[in-house]
């Protein structure tokens, strides 16, 4: 099976301009597998990868198994095509999938699937390999545990020159549905290349696929960063817009309303917090995946209702942001966290939970807590770690936002996957 030697991205040289090699290389195919195109933060970096490459000259399409979602209309207003399969997924009973760690599988991975689930699932494979046998593109790239199933299996089978499969989170998926396990394997042996997005999610493979770190390519997210530009002068609109007095202090969460973002832990140690310090609030924002009339229970319950706002799904996450005083991440599991990366663009000082990739972000950070995941306590503690440090050094701020732009540019992201796509000529 062929392998290629892998090394950190960081340790890649970034270019403003492509390299003579992707010159001549423009008319070039990728070929994109996803489950769906709900937002989510797997889903968010492939639309802005196959936006950039396709900036670059690239002949860039996206097959989904599943049609509609949010992020459908941004690549095709992109001129990016958009190509279905066969699929409509069902979860498995009182198994709800977070939608950025793994596709929704369309049987439940626990019992012995349905004839009808597993004709469904292989009329998507088939129309996946048809496809690529039909348009031949250069690479075939899927995220996600079932996509990358199914992007490896197809793939290889229609012989495209390249399969690249992506590691995007910590195996817990391998726990809730154990068949994803085997498929994972599989996935593995056929991919000429698997990618991960921090080395925690590369060492985490090795450890439960029993995978050669060495032959893991580890990429890390990219973040549109001119969205961020003017951040500074938009605070003041952007607290009268949330209702924040000036001796107010706004804490935000970004991430969609799924169990294991944490949003239950935040709300004990908000309350907790609260106690000792009657000027907080707390803005909840993300697209509610079942659990918000739960957590508005929980805040009354708690006492803070009238200090917590729920905001739904926010478009202008920058503007948002440029309100906040202390950002809060509180997942129990993650690969590596673009919220995570948006806040600290932002300026913000950041509580994060000890988990995937969040210690590689953070690191070097001044004014940054990591606290134990699933421990109310231990995050209540590194939220007044932070508040007692405000208000910040000016510098501090700039120096989050500053190494934010040196590590983490779309550019450098996207030369990275260049050069891995064009490997071999």
């Amino acid at each position: 099976m062929k392998k290629l030697l892998m090394t950190d991205a960081e340790s890649q040289p970034s270019a403003v301009l492509p390299s003579t090699g992707v010159v001549r290389s423009r008319r070039r195919g990728v070929l994109f597998v996803i489950g769906t195109l709900d937002l989510g933060g797997t889903e968010s970096q492939l639309v802005l990868l196959a936006k950039e490459l396709k900036k670059r000259g690239w002949k860039v399409e996206v097959f989904a198994l599943s049609r509609g979602g949010v992020l459908e209309q941004t690549l095709k207003h992109a001129g990016i095509p958009v190509f279905y399969g066969l699929h409509r997924p069902n979860l498995a009973p009182g198994q709800p999938a977070p939608a950025s760690t793994v596709a929704k599988p369309t049987i439940d991975p626990k019992t012995r699937p349905s004839v009808k689930a597993m004709l469904v699932l292989g009329a998507a494979v088939t129309s996946l390999f048809i496809h690529i046998a039909w348009t031949r593109p250069r690479v075939v790239h899927a995220f996600l545990p079932l996509t990358n199933f199914l992007g490896a299996l197809a793939g290889r089978f229609a012989l495209a020159p390249l399969v690249v499969t992506s590691r995007r989170g910590l195996g817990h998926h391998q726990e809730r549905w154990p068949r994803l396990k085997r498929m994972d394997h599989i996935a593995n042996r056929l991919s000429h290349v698997v990618v991960a997005n921090s080395n925690a999610v590369a060492a985490d493979m090795a450890a439960r696929d029993g995978y050669d770190i060495k032959q893991v390519k580890v990429i890390p997210n990219g973040l549109d960063l001119s969205r961020f530009d003017d951040i500074g002068s938009r605070r003041g609109e952007s607290r009268r817009r949330l209702g924040l007095g000036p001796d107010e202090v706004g804490i935000v969460i970004v991430a969609n309303l799924i169990p294991y973002k944490g949003h239950s832990d935040l709300l004990e140690a908000f309350a907790s917090t609260s106690r000792t310090r009657p000027d907080l609030k707390l803005f909840i924002a993300g697209q509610d995946r079942g659990i918000g009339p739960a957590l508005a229970e929980q805040t009354e319950r708690l006492g803070v209702d009238r200090k917590v706002r729920q905001l739904g799904m926010e478009e202008d996450v920058p503007g948002l942001l440029a309100g906040m005083d202390v950002g809060v991440i509180a997942s129990h599991e993650e690969g590596f966290c673009n919220a995570l990366m948006e806040k600290l663009t932002a300026g913000l000082p950041v509580v994060a939970t000890n988990v995937g990739g969040n210690p590689e972000a953070v690191s070097g950070m001044p004014g940054c807590e990591l606290v134990r995941p699933r421990d109310p306590a231990d995050l209540a503690r590194g939220l007044l770690a932070v508040l007692d440090r405000l208000p910040e050094q000016v510098a501090d701020r700039e120096f989050r936002q500053r190494r934010m732009r040196e590590r983490y540019s779309t550019a450098a992201m996207v030369d990275a996957y260049e050069r891995l796509y064009l490997a071999d000529d």
